[in-house]
């Protein structure tokens, strides 16, 4: 197969903060929402588009949202939430029987958000116990009996997943422990059971205080939360945070790197099955251009998408070759979702790409300034 050539003229900027803000706020974004009962309609058109996509957005003045929204982007829904919202996790109606969609508040998150996703109608607003913190992330049970999410004692930054009960209005019906410290994301496998990327990082809020002792970990547990694989990096200044799967038995992990600022080590890696994890492959030069950190990952067939906010860019690799393939850039570069053979990548700039993995490029203004993750409503 004719590969693309790497694009290295991303231009490298340690400045990540500033850089980042003064992207989203020159972006032209433009567009307001006229507010019905705490839900806004952004989006009309004869027919109502089809709701396909969640993610959070920020706003202007301190606004933060989950926004529903059809393949482009364009949002349908919008809405509003307490503070920033990080991941999103979402029923599957032919399944579970029900349409409801759960935003998570960016860690250390004090609450999540239940809301309907084909009308937008906000549910439930739950609240974190006094010493537990949420880590942005969580996913449903198979059958959508239960709600599980990534947490923290605040004191140790201990992990555990939080166990809700859905049919008993999100009431917390049990924890599992054990799991190692700063658990961040939790995605489902097909059979029913877990798997988690366990950060290391202890933080006293965002601060991290234990880098010279992290033991970061990809973990997978079963449908009863017990661990039945447990897998670490070499270097473990590589925080273990973001997950991809295949739709099989192949989980990609995304890291951010906790190190010397000038090392440039690789940052993502995959395990199938039961196995080692294996670093994916690309140049110190190349990894420079993703600023330490991994956002957003989705896989087609022989090919990884992932994404850097920080960074300001994209790369696919083929899973096959363990081969950088392209690396492009995309400002504020944020979730990314897969679905009949295209990646959708969303940006907090606004602009989506949708794409095959090799071509067939598209460009859409979404008008949504996108934070950090993309999910795809099951079909």
């Amino acid at each position: 197969m004719e590969t693309k050539s790497v694009d290295k003229t991303l231009s490298k900027d340690h400045s990540v903060d500033a850089k980042r803000r003064k992207l989203l706020m020159l972006a032209a974004l433009g567009g307001g929402a006229t507010a019905l009962g705490g839900l806004s309609w952004l989006y009309q058109k004869n027919n109502q588009p089809q709701a396909a996509l969640i993610g959070n957005s920020v706003g202007f003045n301190q606004q933060f949202h989950s926004v529903v929204a059809d393949w482009q982007g364009n949002p349908i829904f919008q809405i509003p939430l307490p503070e920033r919202a990080h991941g999103v996790a979402i029923s599957q109606m032919s399944t579970m029987g029900f349409t409801d969609a759960v935003a998570f508040a960016r860690r250390p998150g004090s609450y999540f958000q239940v809301f309907d996703y084909n009308t937008g109608e906000k549910k439930q607003l739950i609240q974190a116990e006094g010493n537990r913190h949420f880590y942005g992330h969580g996913v449903f049970s198979l059958d959508g009996q239960y709600l599980l999410a990534t947490q923290g004692i605040q004191e140790t930054s201990q992990g555990l997943i939080g166990v809700y009960d859905v049919n008993n209005g999100y009431k917390k019906v049990d924890e599992w422990h054990g799991i190692g410290i700063g658990p961040h994301e939790i995605i489902r496998l097909n059979n029913g059971s877990y798997a988690v990327g366990v950060g290391g990082v202890h933080t006293y809020g965002r601060e991290p205080l234990n880098l010279d002792t992290m033991q970061p970990t990809l973990t997978r547990l079963d449908s009863q939360g017990n661990i039945t694989c447990q897998v670490g990096l070499a270097d473990k200044k590589l925080s273990i945070r973001h997950l991809g799967y295949d739709q099989h038995d192949l989980i990609l992990c995304g890291q951010q790197y906790r190190g010397e600022p000038d090392d440039y080590p690789s940052l993502i890696a995959m395990q199938k099955g039961d196995g080692e994890l294996t670093l994916l492959n690309a140049e110190p030069e190349e990894w420079a251009m993703f600023n330490h950190y991994i956002a957003s990952i989705a896989v087609v067939d022989d090919y990884v998408l992932a994404t850097s906010p920080p960074g300001n860019c994209y790369g696919i690799w083929s899973i096959s070759q363990n081969k950088l393939l392209e690396l492009n850039p995309l400002p504020d570069a944020s979730g990314v979702v897969a679905h009949q053979g295209r990646f959708y990548v969303s940006s907090g700039s606004g602009e989506v790409v949708t794409r095959k993995p090799i071509n067939e490029i598209q460009h859409h203004n979404s008008k949504v300034r996108w934070d950090n993750h993309w999910n795809a409503i099951p079909s």
